[in-house]
């Protein structure tokens, strides 16, 4: 198990070891984690009150809002914080609560138990798109400090989840054993692992065979994640409760910010099945929805292609700093 990163927890399944400081091997050279003293990687300590003179921002989210591949200094988060900290009266501190390989569920938990009871004037959430799979598993796969792990085979931590009963959700507690094979088979990766696999042996062929990876994506549908193209699919409808529960649970005005794939960055994929079931959350929640597209449409395709890493499908310097600016003409409207 990665101890050297991860450490297991009662309500989260799992979190970043609080204190943490440590050089993470990367494609992309390598990364610096410093974490909190609640196991976030953030400089910023969640204090039950804010700063004085200070606007806190909460995001929550998983390895795209952690930075995974990246320093610190180069996530949105922290570009947000820059970029709106001259925008008013007020200094503008962003918190980070993301967690690699978790989902909305996660999330959520994390909400309840690190933010919730804190003080602070806008919740972001930041759910990738893809990982609407995670919520419907009891195990997630983190990345590794070794730098000899396989890429391709990380280590699974056991996660909680939830599941629908009626409209309302039923926590599950994270399994206190291993995945257990059926019939001496070998352990089935978690649906979204094998999703994330698939995607990187078809970028490797498509360095030789161009136009290779987006023909697979097409062949699989253009509503890519394939849970948004039904309202009433049941991955969608817990992932659809647990954004009701967060929304309910709020104590702050919020921005509903889904992150998109890159096959919808790069124009491979449309993304109108997911704005629309975001969207109509967003309706209901009375909250506001960001679509990140935009922006990076605004750039030309071959600048697309720098903003995520050759085999790593997380976001680059650059990806960040179009997700940030993406955000800020948003969060700015909220500042005093």
């Amino acid at each position: 198990m990665p101890r050297d990163l991860f450490e297991l927890h009662p309500v989260t399944g799992y979190r970043y070891i609080p204190g943490l400081h440590a050089q993470v091997p990367h494609e992309g050279g390598g990364y610096l984690v410093r974490c909190n003293r609640v196991g976030y990687r953030c400089r910023h300590e969640p204090t039950p009150e804010r700063p004085p003179g200070t606007f806190r921002i909460l995001v929550f989210g998983g390895g795209f809002t952690a930075g995974n591949g990246v320093d610190e200094s180069q996530r949105f988060t922290e570009l947000l914080e820059r970029q709106l900290g001259g925008s008013g009266p007020k200094e503008v501190q962003v918190l980070n609560f993301g967690l690699p390989g978790s989902g909305a569920d996660q999330h959520l938990l994390g909400y309840r138990q690190y933010g919730r009871e804190i003080e602070h004037d806008l919740l972001v959430l930041c759910p990738h798109v893809e990982t609407i799979l995670r919520n419907l598993e009891t195990h997630a796969s983190v990345p590794s400090g070794d730098a000899e792990a396989d890429p391709d085979a990380p280590t699974l931590l056991p996660k909680p989840r939830f599941s629908l009963e009626g409209e309302g959700l039923l926590l599950h507690p994270p399994p206190t054993d291993p995945p257990t094979p059926s019939l001496g088979a070998p352990t089935p990766p978690p649906p979204s692992l094998v999703r994330g696999l698939l995607q990187r042996f078809t970028a490797e062929v498509d360095k030789k065979v161009p136009g290779f990876h987006a023909f697979t994506k097409r062949v699989r549908g253009v509503g890519y994640p394939e849970e948004y193209t039904d309202p009433l699919h049941p991955a969608w409808r817990l992932q659809r409760a647990i954004l009701r529960a967060f929304l309910t649970e709020a104590r702050s005005p919020v921005v509903l910010a889904p992150i998109p794939t890159f096959e919808h960055v790069d124009g491979t994929l449309a993304a109108d099945p997911y704005l629309a079931r975001f969207g109509e959350v967003a309706v209901e929640g009375r909250c506001e929805l960001v679509n990140f597209l935009p922006r990076f449409f605004d750039e030309p395709r071959s600048t697309r292609e720098q903003c995520r890493f050759a085999r790593d499908p997380h976001p680059t310097a650059l990806g960040h700093t179009l997700l940030a600016e993406g955000l800020v003409p948003h969060l700015r409207r909220y500042l005093p």
